[in-house]
């Protein structure tokens, strides 16, 4: 993994890239994001107030903007490693701070831990599952933030029984977790879980509408056989959905919500 060039690869993954170009990918993307952010905001506890926040992996900006709004945050610091997401971050908005390079990188310039900084809150969303070492990254997110508010994939799941995992996974996705395993990673990393809870983004109208339009165009482009299989197949997918969530998450995974502190 020290061989390949990460901000080479999130300067050109495909969804990265979409979004930077296509109105309508943007659009959906801040569907998704605006229903990660009611979920996020629903484990951080009322009678906690942040001014400072800080998301690692905070790609164009879009969610850190979104949870400090709702948080009423006056300072907003995204950090990225691709250059090209810093880029459009910094012009969607102009008035927050964003940083190219790892934490490690940006704690070593800002001489957080010298100057004994610590940032309010850290938003870590969709980017523990990318980071080389999972552990080394959390021990070092604990020295300069007491509290921590997590969104992680769940993927240990049917559908993804056969996914590569690692350098060649097209999302970047390293490796994969179930709840248990998360939940000894945070212990292990020396934070304390405050609250949790897991929900999948198709249990959110909004985003289901999407998520059923783009299931209908993959449809729609393969040969009759395919697309009279597929169709049975999704209409199944829709049942096992609604019939039960255990059932649903055993076969397409979850995304797990956790606030921490600091122990």
């Amino acid at each position: 993994m020290n061989d390949i060039d990460f901000a080479v690869f999130y300067d050109k993954q495909q969804d990265y890239v979409a979004f930077r170009n296509d109105r309508e990918k943007q659009d959906e993307y801040k569907i998704l994001v605006d229903w990660k952010v009611r979920k996020l905001g629903e484990i951080i506890p009322d009678n906690l107030k942040f001014n400072n926040i800080l998301e690692v992996g905070c790609a164009f900006g879009v969610l850190l903007n979104s949870i400090a709004d709702r948080l009423d945050a006056g300072i907003r610091t995204g950090i990225d490693i691709s250059g090209e997401n810093i880029k459009t971050a910094g012009k969607l908005y102009p008035g927050c701070e964003f940083f190219k390079g790892t934490l490690e990188d940006y704690v070593k310039e800002k001489s957080l831990i010298q100057k004994n900084k610590r940032h309010e809150l850290i938003v870590l969303s969709d980017i523990i599952e990318h980071i080389p070492d999972d552990l080394e990254f959390l021990k070092l997110v604990r020295k300069v933030s007491e509290y921590v508010v997590v969104n992680l994939p769940l993927e240990k799941s049917f559908k993804n029984r056969n996914r590569n995992y690692g350098i060649e996974d097209p999302s970047g996705h390293l490796r994969c977790y179930n709840k248990k395993q998360a939940k000894k990673l945070f212990k292990d990393a020396g934070f304390l879980l405050v609250r949790d809870k897991t929900s999948i983004a198709t249990s959110d109208p909004e985003f289901l509408k999407i998520y059923r339009k783009n299931r209908k165009i993959r449809i729609t482009a393969k040969p009759l056989l395919l697309k009279i299989f597929w169709s049975g197949f999704y209409t199944i997918e829709d049942k096992f959905k609604l019939i039960s969530k255990r059932i649903s998450s055993a076969i397409y995974g979850t995304n797990y919500f956790v606030f921490l502190r600091s122990s």
